[in-house]
């Protein structure tokens, strides 16, 4: 095999923050698109691209460039970076303002094989690698190859891969300082951490563009940030999403099967927002339609379960049956919507339904037609959302079964073989159509969308989930891994059913998942026809029991997570995020993948092995408390914990400032005064962000609270509250932890004041909350 690289550099031509290297065997063009994020396109004609990128939003910062030319090359340089470009063959290496590598081409910067290509970098023994979505494995994936390629694999296993979706976002971790690689191509791209050649790691694709950007830090928020900077932000969820959400593919005999589920719910005091249909629902399986015999009168079911404050979710799917006399489907064909073959005629391929056709979602029109039956729903209530699944496209082929269905012959509008350039788009286009149809079925209010499939940029319009997983332990380790690095991968509301998929859960097994679920973003319980029930109380009063106490605990941090969820949309950070993301510099966490945190103060240290009421866990450097006894420890430091089928270990970290409510039934429940846990002896801050839970464009208000730690004394700050939303009165309730309460005094706004409780560790503190500026000050007597 002859691989052909760039080859020598013959003229430069260069513009204002863009660069072009006219070279033996093709051209190059580095553009410094922002102060950190530098994108680099090769090609061997005369476009570096055909069409626009699906990932993309529009993104450009004034940045201060300069370059000179020198005996090997050319130096691009800002305050922050500089860029040597090698002329003898076409490489770049990228340095800091301390000429340190931050990263560097090994020998070329491309290297093509007809359409496939490669980029090779140098790696080291110390490089650490995180991201690529929803990829199996464990958290760091050095030493692993891997592929982007959306299919349905509903046997995966811990190993398995590609599976449903393509993040080609990677980020590496080197000598403790971060930066990020996007490659923005959808054709089916491969990344390799060095399995090939440990020196090297690499990543190329089929076909398609050279064309990728590389993110600085060194921060690994810095360059999560950098690349929602480019693929856009984490859409803002309703309040309601991070509700519990009970689900099942279930064969429906009669509504009846439904709303025994919301009732035992109710009656047994489990917090619950969000009843979940699967496909069964549907008449036949024809997406936008409701089987008249199990749901004669679905307004009406629909409302029944409003009344018990519980909304309802369903499921919806891109194939459509081919049948005439289906309005969708007539529709679709009348107006040309549906993919096509090279022949001319619609491809159909075999889904539930049977013969099956599918929306050609790359053309905007048809995104809009399919986006537009979504007011079905919103007409008799059904909640602002939908779950969209089988999007890979999935079509029910399996090697060597029905290759009559392969999608090999299908073409885009323009003749062009469709399955290599758009497949891994179709769920991102998918998500696109989803979302804008329900913004306009339900003006003024935040979608929510659950996809199984997408590509990089689709956490603009939807949420995800690890698809079929299965009721086994190792599965409950794997969603850990998998989720921390969608969150790397700027998709931070995510989650793995709870309890499995596939499979008859054990009583352990869903115990346990249910304490771990109960801080996944997305936190839903789902299960497959034929397979043993597990909902909460399926396992007798003992599970029941801890899994109310885990939902519960979930509700009462509703405010904490909300307020997450809200920065995510704005920052790209991760709600569940790996230790390594907040310990940068402790090598201890690089490959922690049976621990994370949940935002920057929580500690989850889960059981994840059968039989097992004990295990290690490890305390990076600060003050950590007991999150159930208040007991204190100082990292970095690893502890043998036990922890019985009740309980799982959480340490709460120095600095802390926790807001809490009243547990509740549902997420429009009042929570009653705002409480803060407060953890003095780091100082800190956090933001509380508040709003009606659901509006567009509705009043909101954030508080920002500030931790001032010393010796003697402890300074909370709570900022007076910005914006148009306002609480019921209410009381704000100060719980100072972790401190010998008998020898501290109170001041609030310098005033001193009588401390409302004390107990052997703790101080009580309350103020009303009139949204005005407030300092409280404890001294040492």
């Amino acid at each position: 095999m002859v691989m052909v690289s760039l080859g020598e550099v013959q003229g430069m031509i260069a513009a204002e923050k863009s660069f072009e290297f006219q070279c033996k065997n093709g051209k190059a063009r580095l553009t410094i698109v922002g102060p950190k994020v530098i994108r680099v396109q090769m090609t061997q004609g005369e476009k570096y691209r055909n069409h626009e990128s699906f990932a993309r939003v529009p993104y450009a910062k004034s940045v201060s460039v300069i370059s000179e030319e020198i005996d090997s090359g050319w130096i691009i340089a800002t305050n922050l970076f500089r860029i040597r470009v090698q002329s003898d063959e076409f490489q770049i290496r990228i340095e800091d303002v301390e000429e340190q590598r931050i990263c560097a081409n090994r020998e070329v910067a491309v290297k093509w094989d007809d359409n496939s290509f490669r980029c090779p970098l140098s790696m080291s023994g110390e490089d650490h690698f995180y991201g690529l979505g929803e990829k199996t494995g464990g958290l760091d994936k050095k030493g692993k190859h891997y592929e982007m390629w959306n299919v349905d694999n509903p046997h995966h296993g811990i190993d398995s891969d590609p599976l449903y979706q393509s993040v080609p976002f990677f980020i590496v971790l080197r000598e403790g300082n971060a930066h990020g690689v996007f490659l923005d191509n959808t054709y089916r791209t491969v990344f390799d951490f060095g399995e090939e050649d440990s020196e090297e790691y690499f990543f190329g694709a089929e076909g398609g563009p050279v064309d990728y950007y590389i993110i600085l830090g060194p921060k690994l928020s810095e360059v999560v940030g950098g690349y929602c900077q480019l693929t856009g932000y984490p859409h803002f969820v309703p309040r309601w999403a991070l509700g519990y959400q009970q689900s099942r593919w279930m064969e429906y005999e009669s509504t009846e099967d439904v709303m025994e589920i919301a009732r035992e719910l109710r009656s047994r005091n489990i917090p619950c927002d969000t009843i979940v249909l699967d496909i069964d629902y549907m008449n036949e399986y024809r997406v936008f339609t409701w089987d008249p015999e199990v749901f004669p009168d679905p307004e009406d079911f629909v409302d029944t379960l409003a009344e018990m404050n519980l909304r309802l979710m369903t499921i919806i799917d891109p194939g459509v049956k081919l049948e005439e006399g289906y309005d969708v489907y007539d529709q679709g064909l009348e107006n040309g919507y549906f993919l096509r073959q090279r022949d001319g005629e619609q491809y159909v391929g075999l889904v539930w339904p049977g013969e099956t056709v599918f929306p050609d979602f790359s053309r905007p029109e048809v995104r809009r037609w399919f986006g537009s039956f979504y007011k079905r729903f919103a007409d008799i209530g059904v909640s602002n959302s939908s779950w969209i699944d089988m999007n890979e496209p999935s079509n029910c082929i399996y090697p060597g079964l029905r290759e009559e269905y392969s999608m090999d012959s299908v073409t885009t509008i323009d003749g062009e073989p469709w399955e290599p350039q758009l497949r891994n788009a179709y769920g991102l286009l998918m998500a696109d159509a989803v979302y804008h149809g329900l913004r306009s079925a339900y003006p003024n209010q935040r979608p929510f969308i659950l996809t199984r499939s997408g590509f990089s940029g689709y956490q603009r319009f939807a949420s995800m989930w690890t698809g079929d997983n299965q009721s086994e332990w190792e599965y409950l380790w794997l969603s850990i891994p998998m989720l921390l690095n969608l969150g790397l991968s700027g998709i931070p509301f995510c989650g793995a059913d709870v309890g499995g998929f596939t499979g008859d859960v054990t009583p352990e097994l869903l115990a346990r998942w249910y304490q771990v679920g109960c801080f996944y973003p997305f936190f839903r319980n789902h299960s497959r026809i034929h397979t043993a029930r597990q909902e909460p109380w399926r396992f007798g009063e003992d599970i029941e029991t801890i899994a109310r106490e885990y939902i519960d605990l979930r509700y009462s941090l509703l405010r904490y997570l909300y307020s997450l969820a809200w920065r995510a949309s704005y920052t790209g950070e991760p709600m569940m995020r790996p230790l390594v993301f907040e310990f940068q510099e402790d090598a201890a966490t690089y490959d922690e993948d049976t621990q994370f945190m949940i935002g920057p103060f929580l500690l989850i240290a889960p059981i994840l092995e059968k039989g097992t009421e004990s295990r290690d866990v490890y305390l990076p450097e600060g003050v950590w408390f007991d999150f159930w006894t208040g007991e204190r420890f100082s990292g970095p430091e690893r502890l043998k914990i036990k922890a019985g089928l009740e309980n799982m270990p959480i340490y709460v970290r120095a600095g802390a400032i926790i807001p809490l409510g009243d547990n509740i039934q549902f997420t429009d429940q009042d929570q009653g005064d705002l409480t803060i846990w407060i953890y003095p002896g780091r100082d800190s801050a956090f933001e509380l962000y508040e709003d009606d839970g659901i509006s567009e464009d509705g009043a909101s208000a954030v508080m920002q609270m500030r931790l001032v730690s010393h010796h003697r004394s402890i300074t909370f700050d709570l900022q007076k509250r910005q914006g148009e939303w306002h609480p019921s009165k209410r009381r704000i309730v100060l719980l100072f932890k972790g401190l010998d309460a008998l020898s501290w005094g109170a001041r609030i706004d310098d005033v001193p004041i009588e401390i409302l409780s004390r107990t052997q560790d703790a101080i009580e503190i309350c103020i009303d909350d009139d949204g005005e500026r407030h300092r409280i000050e404890l001294r040492r007597l």
